[in-house]
């Protein structure tokens, strides 16, 4: 009995049964295309108290409120129980001495709420430089720029 081998100069193909034509998802897709819709029952409202700091620093002056590290109270609803209100409301601001106040009913002391004043008052002082510094930058690349690629007639270029 003799067998006889054949050599592949490339990979043998791999049928996987898996990979088979009644398997793999069709090409064309169908006529009857079906609307997919997601729906939903419920709604969770997590409750949280009132805190000092947070990510948003007011732009006039007085403290920045933010949220408790954990929520106080958990509520569920039913969405198609509620009525839908009639136009959307919007955010309600603060002044600087009404924060103060929701501060202080929040357990913090007036040493603690003068604290959190400084530290909003550098973070905007901050800000302020940064943005400065930002509107001055571009300027110097110009004038720079424009002094090195272009010269001037009667004027001297500049050394570095």
């Amino acid at each position: 009995m003799t067998t006889a081998t054949l050599r592949w100069h490339i990979p043998a193909p791999m049928f996987l049964p898996w990979k088979t034509a009644e398997f793999l998802p069709p090409l064309a897709t169908s006529a009857t295309k079906h609307s997919k819709r997601i729906t939903f029952t419920t709604a969770t409202t997590y409750f949280f108290d009132v805190d000092c700091g947070g990510s948003a620093v007011p732009s006039d002056d007085g403290p920045s409120l933010g949220l408790a590290k954990t929520h106080t109270t958990l509520e569920c609803h039913d969405i198609y129980s509620q009525v839908p209100m009639a136009r959307p409301r919007r955010v309600r601001r603060y002044d600087h001495v009404e924060r103060m106040l929701l501060l202080q009913h929040a357990g913090y002391s007036r040493k603690q709420v003068a604290m959190c004043c400084f530290e909003g008052i550098a973070i905007r002082k901050s800000r302020l430089a940064s943005n400065e510094d930002a509107e001055i930058e571009p300027i110097k690349k110009r004038r720079l720029g424009y002094e090195d690629t272009v010269a001037l007639p009667g004027v001297p270029k500049r050394r570095k």
